[in-house]
């Protein structure tokens, strides 16, 4: 057996795998001793830092009362979530810093001739040599990241902090830690096959890990600026990232945030071994080794500059002119300096021009794509037949608003969750409405200049429409006042949401002007599900299952008779009596007469009391609160608001039966706050009135 031969079986033996990763090890010493030295700062020293200063801070804020071994252990397991659990934020930053650093400096020897000689020398073939280093990562990481866990853990159990469930999600993190290191490696090692030069290979991460992020930010800023009736809130292709390391690792389960970063993972070791094995030799060096990388590059690079000096004029200027000709000039600079970088010669600044010309018509494209809505988002109206069902949420309900299982939820996320309109065609009439009346108040902006015609709409998920896009054209606004900064007018934002039958969700946001037909508007504000999508007590599971640890307090805005405790018998007799005279509502219904006072239901528990906020024997909850499910501390905040019209005649009845009813204020013998007679006390008065309790949804005109 020849001396070659027998050490290509070493190389394949599992001795021959140890000793390749001590010669790797001694040769990358220092980056396996910036991974140790950082882990152990971050979770020992700082494991003990942070439950220092927390056991520091109960000690000063108990005073001499001292604090339970329950609070002590419930702040610390918050400060130890924070450096090794799911609330971790500086575990972010320091992963992807480390995978970069263990990745470019890995293959750095590929950018040194004499080091890839002398590498290629060695009897080792490329593909182990690659996996080698990628390994030799993995492990330096890995160790590090556990050893000094397992001394914080130690530290923490030392300090009294440690538990059971402290233990599990610590393993938990170290699972999405794992996982999102691999992933942000795999797109290091990708930036170091693309480039032959250590500063452009960090230049390149940083492209790489959030240009997807930042050319969706930018674009959702057009969105913003430019489209009237773009709707923010709703999540898409503007929200997701698809090559984001960071944004899997932050949403989703622990399962899926896993099985995307490694999916992830794969794909970009896979591209970066593509390009580890054609990429040749003679490459070392120079700034992007592959031509058509580099002409991408250069042209995405000079686009997003333009675009976003594009955004930024349009926010800040009021001339479309001056802002195109800053978009020319950053992104023919941008496209220049790009051209140096690559090739190290600042006289090569205006080398393949067709690159630049390019860069200079995506970027005009896209700006007056938007500026002139060519697409036609603004004029989008979906076809009845394609819709399964609808919601149209009004964005003006202050009322706090809660699900069955008592978490706050916002407006649109409320409506979204439960509204579920049949009569499809009745919202596409209001949202036609309000979408064309939204246009038309955007046109005051000089940046927005609505496209007319009959062009084909688009739903914003790049699918296309014509249904109602000649309709929307023809509307007669001249009973509808267009606002303006000295000609103020009370208008309603809505959101209309469209669930498609497809399985899509198309929503659009537009005003509706206050003076529109109530007749339109009635045949959906008057409907049950309307009702169910914009009220909380239609969804009041959690107080119906602790109806004994509620309150309820009733105010016509000055005076409070008292705190009514509820049971189950009173508090079914009070939802029965107010669901009832809910039927009333409608558009027209709240337009014509505004509230005349205000329910507000709450659930009692140790940190809340009656009128005074003092907690009493009485309002103290214990283990039979628990087991209803009191537990969660979201619940300490719910609060159901109830308005009262002086029809709700069933309403009024039951406050009256229980003796918490206080005749409504008349507001014509109010004193006027503007007369400059009014007495001081009748000033007070007007000051500490609550004037939000007559503010309903869809009241007259505000206090």
């Amino acid at each position: 057996m020849t001396s070659r031969t027998s050490s290509s079986i070493d190389n394949r033996s599992t001795a021959g795998f140890i000793r390749r990763q001590r010669e790797l090890f001694r040769r990358r010493l220092w980056p396996a001793a910036l991974t140790f030295v950082s882990y152990l700062l971050y979770h020992v020293a700082g494991t003990a830092t942070v439950l220092s200063n927390i056991l520091q801070d109960l000690e000063a804020s108990a005073g001499g009362r001292g604090f339970t071994a329950a609070e002590r252990l419930s702040a610390l397991g918050e400060g130890i979530s924070g450096v090794m659990g799911y609330n971790s934020i500086f575990s972010w930053m320091l992963v992807p810093f480390l995978a970069a650093v263990l990745a470019i400096e890995g293959f750095a020897w590929m950018d040194n001739r004499r080091e890839v000689d002398f590498y290629e020398s060695q009897p080792v073939s490329r593909a182990k040599r690659f996996w080698d280093i990628c390994v030799s990562s993995f492990l330096y990481f890995l160790f590090s990241y556990l050893i000094t866990l397992e001394i914080g853990l130690v530290i923490a159990g030392a300090m009294g902090g440690l538990t059971r469930g402290i233990v599990i999600e610590a393993a938990v993190q170290t699972l999405r830690v794992i996982a999102l290191f691999v992933c942000v490696y795999g797109l290091g090692v990708l930036s170091a096959m693309l480039t032959g030069n250590i500063i452009v290979a960090g230049l390149a991460f940083l492209v790489l890990m959030f240009y997807e992020l930042e050319l969706k930010m930018i674009l959702a800023g057009y969105c913003s600026e430019f489209l009237a009736t773009y709707d923010g809130n709703k999540p898409g292709i503007l929200v997701e990232n698809i090559f984001t390391p960071l944004y899997h690792y932050s949403v989703g389960s622990t399962a899926e945030c896993i099985g995307r970063l490694l999916a992830l993972a794969a794909l970009y070791f896979l591209l970066a071994f593509l390009c580890y094995r054609l990429r040749r030799n003679e490459c070392a060096g120079t700034a992007v080794v592959f031509g058509p990388v580099r002409s991408v590059v250069r042209v995405a690079t000079a686009v997003m500059a333009g675009l976003f000096i594009g955004l930024l004029l349009a926010s800040i200027q009021n001339s479309t002119p001056l802002a195109v000709l800053w978009m020319v000039l950053f992104t023919l600079l941008t496209a220049c300096i790009m051209q140096i970088i690559y090739d190290y010669d600042f006289r090569a600044l205006f080398r393949h021009p067709l690159e630049i010309a390019l860069s200079l018509v995506i970027t005009l494209a896209v700006f007056l794509g938007f500026l002139f809505d060519i697409a036609g988002y603004d004029r989008y109206l979906p076809d009845p037949d394609k819709v399964e069902d609808a919601a149209l949420i009004c964005r003006n309900n202050d009322s706090p608003l809660y699900d069955e299982k008592g978490h706050y939820l916002d407006p649109v996320t409320f409506g979204n969750r439960f509204m579920h309109l049949k009569n499809v065609e009745d919202v596409i009439t209001i949202a036609e409405l309000g979408q064309e009346y939204t246009r038309r108040r955007s046109e005051h902006n000089p940046f927005y200049r609505a496209s007319s015609g009959d062009e084909t709409a688009s739903s914003g998920d790049g699918s296309t429409d014509t249904t109602g896009t000649s309709s929307v054209q023809t509307i007669d606004m001249g009973s509808y006042e267009i606002l303006s900064e000295n000609k103020p007018n009370q208008d309603f934002l809505f959101t209309a949401v469209y669930r498609m039958k497809n399985g899509k969700t198309i929503s659009r946001q537009f005003s509706v002007p206050s003076s529109a037909d109530p007749a339109m508007m009635d045949a959906v504000t008057g409907t049950q599900a309307f009702r169910e999508g914009t009220f909380s007590i239609c969804h009041d599971d959690i107080a119906r299952s602790n109806a004994e640890f509620l309150t309820l307090d009733y105010t016509n805005g000055e005076e409070s008779p008292g705190t009514l405790r509820l049971n189950k018998e009173t508090y079914e007799a009070f939802r029965k009596a107010y669901l009832l005279d809910l039927e009333q509502f409608s558009y027209s219904f709240a337009r014509s007469e505004r509230p005349v006072g205000r329910i507000c239901i709450r659930i009692q528990t140790c940190r809340t009391g009656p009128a005074s906020g003092m907690p009493t024997p009485e309002t103290r909850i214990g283990s039979q609160a628990d087991r209803a499910g009191l537990q969660d501390p979201e619940l300490e905040n719910y609060e159901m608001n109830c308005e009262v019209y002086s029809s709700f005649s069933h309403t009024i009845a039951f406050l009256k039966d229980n003796a918490v009813w206080v005749d409504s204020l008349d507001h014509d013998t109010l004193p006027d706050y503007s007369d400059p007679n009014i007495s001081r006390e009748d000033r007070d008065r007007l000051d500490t009135m609550d004037w939000s309790v007559f503010n309903g949804l869809f009241s007259p005109e505000e206090y």
